[in-house]
């Protein structure tokens, strides 16, 4: 089989869309399958390291340039070297890191008219739950939809609400969580520490990720006296903010920040508490990955965060990222601090029984009409 693999280039940097597509390019490579990728630039970052892993495999990279090699500010979608390859692929696979709005790039709509009959598969990793299309906007989005030959989100909520935004009903839909890092082994041995140490994983952006409104209930005076710290780990143009809201608050003695970590195990071996206060998700890594790990997680209610946390039994559900919701909810997991080791081995049971072992597998066997 020839596998013509898309990254669009609306996101930043390298995230769970990346991971799936590039699981999915490993095992498509591991059956013998030729396969070419066109990844976003990832700038010497985690991403850098894995492409060069599928290249060493046998990954062929189109990179985003014109006929003549000049590189286009801002890049193509789609290069013209892909639109070549893709007319002599067996199947496309599409990925948007950031949203449907991705797919509604002319480059996008061009290549899924010129590429019939070759199956055409897309991946959306984020469906904003306050997002809103023009009526031209749902027009063309339920059309692309309609004419793919499968639809992959990481949430059963992205489902949901992609039909809501679109006021459509969205078929061939696949629900495929991304793959958590193949170097975690299981539970983590809790922390030997009395004070008591929160990690807040991911990219740092505050519109989506919601780190200010975690800072904001963190400066409320009952935390003042209390012995906690917050790592913030992960990159993003968010940083120089984030830090001065810090000191804003007053918290730059409990609150430090480190960059991407490769080591997620070396993170919680550290850390006892991942706290996601996101505005907007779809099935975050992170959770999956701490949960893995044996660590409670509190999560605001978006996308598929609380799919195996239950409030008090194997983590803390804030209703929404605002302040009385998340103040809630930290008040709630500070009181039942001694029980986290129980409910971290809780998540771990329900995330065990509730993964997908080999996303990529999955993917690549619906690519291939054998589930």
């Amino acid at each position: 089989m020839k596998l013509l693999i898309l990254s669009l280039p609306g996101a930043a940097g390298w995230g769970g869309s990346e991971e799936l597509w590039a699981e999915v390019a490993r095992v498509a490579l591991a059956a013998g399958h030729q396969v070419w990728i066109t990844p976003r630039v990832d700038h010497g970052g985690p991403g850098t390291t894995r492409v060069h892993a599928l290249v060493s495999a046998g990954a062929v990279v189109v990179p985003r340039e014109t006929g003549d090699g000049v590189r286009r500010d801002p890049p193509p979608a789609v290069p013209a070297t892909a639109r070549a390859i893709a007319r002599g692929a067996d199947v496309i696979l599409l990925s948007a890191g950031g949203s449907v709005r991705e797919l509604l790039h002319p480059d996008v709509r061009e290549l899924v008219a010129a590429s019939r009959p070759t199956p055409l598969f897309l991946t959306v990793q984020l469906v904003g739950e306050r997002d809103l299309l023009s009526d031209a906007e749902r027009l063309r989005a339920s059309w692309l939809l309609r004419e793919a030959a499968g639809v992959i989100l990481p949430a059963e909520r992205s489902h949901r609400v992609l039909e809501r935004v679109l006021a459509a009903p969205v078929p061939r839909v696949s629900v495929v969580p991304s793959p958590i890092r193949s170097d975690l082994t299981g539970v983590v041995p809790w922390p030997r520490a009395s004070t008591a140490r929160f990690a807040c994983v991911g990219r740092l952006n505050p519109a989506q990720k919601g780190q200010d409104a975690l800072l904001e209930a963190l400066a409320d005076r009952r935390w003042r006296d209390r012995d906690w710290r917050l790592s913030f780990i992960g990159t993003g143009i968010g940083r120089d903010y984030l830090q001065n809201l810090a000191l804003h608050y007053g918290l730059t003695d409990r609150v430090v920040f480190s960059d991407f970590q490769e080591s997620m195990a070396e993170v919680w071996s550290q850390h006892e508490l991942l706290i996601v206060p996101s505005r907007e998700e779809g099935m975050p890594i992170v959770i999956m990955e701490a949960a893995y790990c044996g660590r409670p997680c509190l999560v605001t209610d978006v996308g598929d965060n609380a799919t195996f946390v239950d409030h008090g039994e194997s983590g803390f559900v804030a209703h929404s990222d605002r302040l009385r919701s998340l103040s809630a909810a930290l008040e709630d997991a500070w009181h039942q601090r001694a029980e986290w080791p129980e409910m971290g081995r809780r998540a771990h049971l329900r995330f065990c029984q509730w993964r997908d072992p080999q996303p990529g597998r999955t993917v690549l066997a619906l690519m291939s009409g054998r589930r």
